[in-house]
């Protein structure tokens, strides 16, 4: 169920058909509150009637699961893709909250309006508040495993001749957070980077792959 690159997922279902046994890919959305409440979105792949075997667990801590294929790989690249547009939509939330608040407008009340009408979703509901009172302590997740998420979708996308160019500037800012000591806080705090002026400082490092 943890977030791995496609090569390690083929890796995987590999050795377990090797020795005769299934295997399923299993990773989620949702942080920790989400999982505490056992409403995780699980995306899973593999043989389909493997993963009708062990759907009652799974049931146990999702709302709902998103079968992908019978590939395992296929739920994991599912899952590296959500991760990536997640921090994007972090850097997209630190800049927008930033230009409001030196314009005079309360970050908080921004957020509210933003995700009551045109960008609803849990995304832009919970990381746009974490950014507006800067609650970053203690971490749903890291900035250092950001950054190794936001590798391995370079990686994926390199594996298909794909070139991500947002990617790279998520990376400088992401290596420029780790730089600051923010490796422990919650990848939210990349939007502190915007409000110090910083956010720019690693777009030298823009080769994606």
């Amino acid at each position: 169920m943890a977030t791995v690159s496609v090569d390690l997922a083929k890796r995987a279902a590999a050795l377990h058909a090797e020795y005769g046994i299934g295997y399923i890919a299993a990773p989620v959305f949702g942080r920790v509150s989400v999982a505490q409440a056992g409403q995780l979105n699980i995306i899973a792949a593999g043989d389909s009637s493997l993963l009708e075997r062990v759907q009652p667990f799974l049931d146990v801590i999702g709302a709902r699961t998103w079968p992908q294929g019978e590939r395992p790989e296929q739920a994991n690249i599912v899952k590296i893709i959500g991760n990536y547009l997640i921090l994007a939509a972090i850097q997209s939330l630190g800049e927008a909250i930033t230009l409001g608040e030196r314009s005079g407008v309360d970050g908080s009340q921004l957020v509210e309006l933003l995700t009551s009408t045109i960008f609803p979703g849990p995304v832009y509901s919970s990381y746009g508040n974490l950014v507006a009172t800067r609650q970053y302590e203690p971490a749903g997740f890291t900035t250092a495993l950001g950054l190794k998420d936001l590798r391995l979708a370079l990686d994926a996308a390199d594996s298909v001749d794909l070139d991500l160019p947002f990617g790279g500037v998520l990376r400088g800012v992401l290596a420029q957070a780790l730089a600051n000591g923010q490796g422990e806080m919650d990848w939210a705090s990349i939007a502190e980077l915007v409000r110090s002026g910083q956010s720019g400082e690693g777009s030298p490092e823009t080769p994606t792959r």
